[in-house]
């Protein structure tokens, strides 16, 4: 399978990048088909198979490859972080009610109803590509958000720079840092 976006070092491995929005329906079995633009977006190789499921912000249904789905996990592992009981119930919510879905040959993934459930996720459903992971909308929750939303893309965006180049200027300060 290919990829989708590249990084700017020859060094690093390239980018997952997935995009687009795709109206799918969820199965009388309970299977969603991944549209095959999103999975040809996918290298198994490096991102691994299946997909790890799970309710993330704003109680949406999101699916991350094993490598995406592995990224998430070292930055709650510091031990100051772990006497936090926010912290604690947060893991336990997002590792305790986390799913394996496996891809079977026509590109189906079985989620559990509990899991379309607690997403809100009726029959009709957006599949959206959200950059490292695929979001999965109740069609109707997804067409509202997209009319509130879209707006505003402007200023979203504007919003979203400003927090990255602050979140790579504090990077980039404690990299200047002398260790103790």
């Amino acid at each position: 399978m290919g990829r989708s976006g590249q990084s700017g070092a020859a060094t690093e491995s390239p980018t997952l990048v997935l995009s687009g929005e795709y109206l799918h329906a969820v199965d009388a079995k309970s299977r969603l088909t991944v549209p095959a633009k999103l999975r040809e977006a996918i290298d198994v190789k490096t991102e691994g198979e299946g997909f790890f499921a799970f309710i993330d912000f704003d109680g949406v249904l999101c699916l991350y490859t094993p490598a995406s789905y592995e990224k998430l996990a070292p930055v709650l592992v510091d031990t100051e972080l772990r006497v936090s009981k926010e912290v604690r119930d947060y893991k336990r919510l997002r590792y305790g009610l986390a799913e394996y879905l496996e891809v079977d040959r026509l590109g189906r993934v079985l989620v559990p109803e509990k899991l379309l459930e607690r997403g809100g996720i009726k029959k009709e459903c957006a599949i959206v590509g959200c950059q490292d992971h695929l979001e999965i909308w109740d069609r109707e929750r997804w067409n509202a958000f997209v009319k509130i939303r879209l707006p505003e893309h402007d200023a979203l965006a504007v919003r979203a720079m400003e927090l990255a180049e602050s979140r790579a200027a504090e990077d980039q300060n404690e990299m200047g840092k002398p260790s103790l």
